[in-house]
C-alpha cells in the first residue's frame, strides 16, 4: 500500500476553478481503489453549493384548459438550466406515503404529520389522512410537480397516477386519477417523480407491459394531470439487450455535466411478491442527458439491486453514490479525468444483512446517511449511520442510531433534522429475512436530531408517530410509512426527489 495524496471536495473545487487536470498527482492504491485526476471543461460557478436544477430560462407555454392537452412536451435546453439556491426554512409538516397493511379492506394513504416544534398541538401528530380512491395501489415513491403546486402519487403496482391538490397544504385531496399510463406508454410500475425544467415531470418506470416485464425506462408526464406525454429515451418496444436500459429504478441528473445515472432494483415480476434477492438486477446506467441515450451499461455485484441515485450536490463534481441492498454495499461513481465515462467502485462494504435501502446526502456534501433496513438480521433490527464524506473516496463512520426497520429518510435543508419511515413494500414487510426473523412487527415515523458541526446523532423521543394501529378509511390497524416529503415551502424545486 502506498499513498501520494487524498483529495477532498475543496481540492477538486480548486482544480475545477483553475480549469486544470491534476492527472498524476492524485493516486491512492489500497484494496484496488484508485483516485484519478480531476477535470472540468468549465469551472465557472463552482463552489456555490447550489444543488437543485430549477426553471429553464425560456419558460414553457402550457395550455390553460383542464384534462387532455393541458401540457405539451418541449425540448429541454439543459445547457441553460438555472440552479435554485437552497434557503433553509423550518418544515411545518411531513407528507408521508403510507401503504395499508393487515388486510385488503383499506386503500393506501398520504399522512400529514406536524413537524414544527413551535406548534405543540400538531407536533409529532397525524393532522390529516388522505385516502386514495382505490385499494391495492402500493404507494411507494412520489413527488411534486415542477412548480410544487401539486403532488403526483403513483401506484407502484396499479400504475395509476394520482394528482393531489395542495391549495390547502394541510388538507391535500385527490384531484384526479389518470388510469391509462400502461396503455399509453407501454411501460408499467411508475416510481421516481422528478420536476423537469420545462414544467413537466420525469417518471421512472420499473418495467414494461411485456411477458417478461422488461425493459424498464423513463417517461415524461404532465404535472397537472399525470398523463403520458412521451418517452424520455427509448420506447418500451425495443431489444433492451442492445438498447439500454434493461432495469430501471431511480434516476438523477447533472445538467452541467450532461449526464444522468439510473439504477436497478429488479423487474416487476421479480419484486412484486415476497423478498426475492435472486430477482434483483446488477446493472446501472450512465446517460447522455441531452441525447437521452444510455452510453454506459455497468455491471455491479450480482443481485446487488442498486436503488437511490445521489450525486454530490456541489456544482460540477462528477461523483455520486448508490446503495445496493442485495449485497450490503454502497457504490460510488466518478469521472475524475473528465472524459464523460464513469468509473464505479465499492465505497462502503457493510456487514451481512445490513440491507441498505436508502441513502441521503447533507446539502453541503459533508455527510452521507445510510438507512439499513435489516441492520444485521436480529429481531426488530435496523439502524441509521452517519458517514463523513469530506474525502468522498474514503467515507468514515461517525455515528449510528439503532432503530427498527430504518427506511426512507428526509433531511431538513439546514442538515439538523432527519426524519424516516420504516416500511419497504407490502409484500416485503411481512417476509422473514433473514430466515427465521420476521420483518416489520411495528410501524412508525421517527426523527433524529443531527450534530452537523461535529458529527453525531440523537433520537428525538418527543417525535415518534406510531402507525402500527391507526384509523384507516374502513378499519383500525397497521399502516406502513415509506417516502417522506416536506411541505412546499420547505421543499426545493427542480430535480429534488
Amino acid at each position: 500500500m502506498f499513498w501520494i495524496r487524498k483529495y477532498s471536495h475543496s481540492d477538486i473545487a480548486n482544480a475545477l476553478n483553475a480549469g486544470k487536470s491534476i492527472l498524476g498527482t492524485a493516486l491512492i492504491c489500497c484494496a484496488g481503489l484508485a483516485l484519478n485526476p480531476a477535470y472540468a471543461k468549465d469551472g465557472s460557478g463552482y463552489g456555490k453549493h447550489k444543488h437543485q436544477h430549477g426553471i429553464q430560462k425560456s419558460e414553457p407555454k402550457l395550455n390553460k384548459g383542464k384534462g387532455k392537452g393541458l401540457c405539451k412536451t418541449k425540448k429541454i435546453d439543459w445547457e441553460n438550466v438555472e440552479e435554485e439556491t437552497i434557503v433553509p426554512v423550518q418544515e411545518e409538516f411531513l407528507y408521508v406515503g403510507t401503504i395499508n397493511q393487515g388486510g385488503e379492506t383499506d386503500p393506501d394513504m398520504l399522512l400529514v404529520i406536524g413537524a414544527n416544534p413551535g406548534n405543540e398541538e400538531e407536533y409529532g401528530k397525524i393532522i390529516h389522512r388522505m385516502d386514495l380512491p382505490n385499494i391495492g395501489d402500493e404507494v411507494h415513491h412520489f413527488g411534486y410537480n415542477a412548480d410544487r403546486s401539486k403532488l403526483i402519487i403513483p401506484g407502484l403496482f396499479s400504475s395509476r397516477m394520482h394528482i393531489v391538490n395542495l391549495d390547502d397544504p394541510r388538507k391535500p385531496y385527490v384531484e384526479s386519477v389518470y388510469e391509462d399510463l400502461v396503455k399509453d406508454s407501454k411501460y408499467q410500475d411508475p416510481h421516481t417523480v422528478i420536476g423537469l425544467p420545462n414544467g413537466n415531470n420525469l417518471v421512472t418506470m420499473l418495467g414494461a407491459d411485456t411477458e417478461t416485464t422488461a425493459p424498464g425506462g423513463i417517461i415524461e408526464v404532465c404535472g397537472e394531470t399525470g398523463e403520458y406525454l412521451r418517452d424520455f429515451g427509448p420506447s418500451a418496444r425495443r431489444n433492451h439487450e442492445r438498447i439500454g436500459p434493461t432495469y430501471m429504478y431511480d434516476a438523477g441528473y447533472k445538467p452541467e455535466l450532461n449526464r444522468m445515472i439510473s439504477t436497478t432494483f429488479g423487474l416487476p415480476r421479480d419484486i412484486e411478491g415476497p423478498i426475492n434477492v435472486a430477482g434483483l438486477g446488477d446493472e446501472v446506467y450512465v446517460w447522455d442527458l441531452q441525447k437521452e441515450k444510455v452510453i454506459q451499461r455497468v455491471k455491479l455485484s450480482p443481485n446487488s439491486g442498486a436503488l437511490e441515485v445521489r450525486w454530490l450536490n456541489e456544482h460540477g463534481v462528477p461523483i455520486g453514490y448508490t446503495n445496493a441492498p442485495g449485497t450490503d454495499e454502497i457504490w460510488m461513481w466518478s469521472d475524475m479525468d473528465g472524459d464523460g465515462f464513469y468509473k464505479f467502485q465499492v465505497a462502503i462494504q457493510l456487514p451481512q444483512f445490513s440491507t441498505p435501502t436508502d441513502i441521503i446526502l447533507s446539502t453541503d456534501d459533508k455527510f452521507l446517511y445510510v438507512a439499513n433496513w435489516v441492520g444485521g438480521g436480529v429481531p426488530e433490527g435496523g439502524n441509521i449511520q452517519q458517514w463523513n464524506i469530506e474525502d468522498p473516496f474514503h467515507p468514515v463512520l461517525v455515528a449510528q442510531v439503532d432503530t427498527p426497520y430504518a427506511q426512507m429518510m428526509r433531511l431538513s435543508l439546514d442538515n439538523k433534522r432527519l426524519y424516516y419511515g420504516n416500511s419497504l413494500l407490502s409484500g416485503w414487510d411481512d417476509t422473514e429475512f433473514p430466515p427465521g426473523v420476521t420483518r416489520n412487527i411495528s410501524y412508525s415515523v421517527r426523527k433524529i436530531n443531527i450534530d452537523h458541526t461535529q458529527g453525531g446523532m440523537q433520537p428525538d423521543l418527543d417525535f415518534i408517530v406510531d402507525t402500527s394501529n391507526i384509523q384507516k378509511k374502513n378499519t383500525i390497524g397497521p399502516a406502513g410509512p415509506h417516502q417522506i416529503f416536506f411541505d412546499p415551502a420547505a421543499t426545493p424545486g427542480g430535480g429534488f426527489h
